[in-house]
């Protein structure tokens, strides 16, 4: 149904998504084109100008998987008294929840491979091949990045039992996933020390982790390492999530705004 209701407006959709990864590529090029002639190399820190476009490309895509469909909406049930279905219905509601968010995920993680097909179907230069073992290694991470994402998001938007106004707490976390996660410039560029301190974050394992999986940056190893500090930022948000949602439904009124 969640899927249905995606596709209802698809000219919208495929405007939004069509635009928005446009955006991100053209300002890329042009900012990353000046600074390579400026320096006047071929390579920086290990990214040459069109290893530089694919990862913006890519990047948006990733994003969006991850983010789903489904920002805001608790916020909104809570304040538009519409939790009341949710507390009388025989289903769970972060089960309903998550099922919700990973069918719009799921719609753009079809999108990337559609990306990626045609890129490596009319590209000059391929820089990158899909393997079966890179969609393998990728989809389990973005499986688990959807799910830590949804946990991570839900704190700040459980917060709406107490506050009449949570979007800026939603802005302060997609932007510090996009910046800390190397959404908007790589981590590779980022001081060493800083990386010390940034990979006990959950950040870099939201964005520059798969990213790495399609470049093809990963083994085995790194990735067993990667998902199981992943998977235990997952249960750190999941727990304080839940904890956030079992004291503040009591304080819940269903009257809405």
């Amino acid at each position: 149904m969640e899927l249905r209701r995606t596709l209802t407006y698809r000219a919208d959709f495929w405007v939004n998504f069509i635009g928005q990864t446009l955006f991100s590529i053209i300002i890329a090029y042009f900012l990353w084109s000046s600074i390579f002639e400026t320096l006047n190399v071929e390579v920086l820190n290990g990214f040459t100008m069109e290893r530089m476009i694919v990862y913006y490309l890519l990047v948006p895509l990733v994003f969006r998987i991850q983010q789903g469909q489904t920002i805001g909406s608790i916020s909104r049930e809570i304040y538009e008294g519409s939790l009341n279905k949710f507390l009388l219905y025989p289903i769970n509601f972060y089960v309903f929840k998550i099922i919700t968010h990973f069918a719009g995920a799921a719609f753009y993680f079809a999108q990337i491979f559609v990306i990626i097909g045609l890129y490596q179907s009319f590209a000059d230069n391929v820089i990158f091949e899909m393997t079966f073992l890179k969609f393998v290694y990728f989809s389990i991470a973005m499986f688990g990045i959807s799910i830590a994402y949804f946990c991570l998001n839900s704190l700040s938007e459980l917060v709406a039992f107490w506050a009449d106004y949570i979007w800026s707490l939603g802005v302060i976390i997609r932007f510090a996933v996009s910046f800390l996660g190397g959404a908007l410039i790589p981590l590779s560029f980022f001081p060493e020390w800083s990386m010390e301190i940034l990979n006990l974050t959950p950040f870099p394992y939201m964005i520059s982790f798969p990213m790495k999986i399609l470049l093809g940056e990963v083994l085995l190893k790194e990735f067993l390492f990667n998902m199981a500090v992943l998977t235990v930022w997952t249960l750190i948000f999941l727990f304080f999530s839940r904890l956030l949602w079992n004291k503040g439904r009591y304080r819940y009124t269903g009257v809405g705004i």
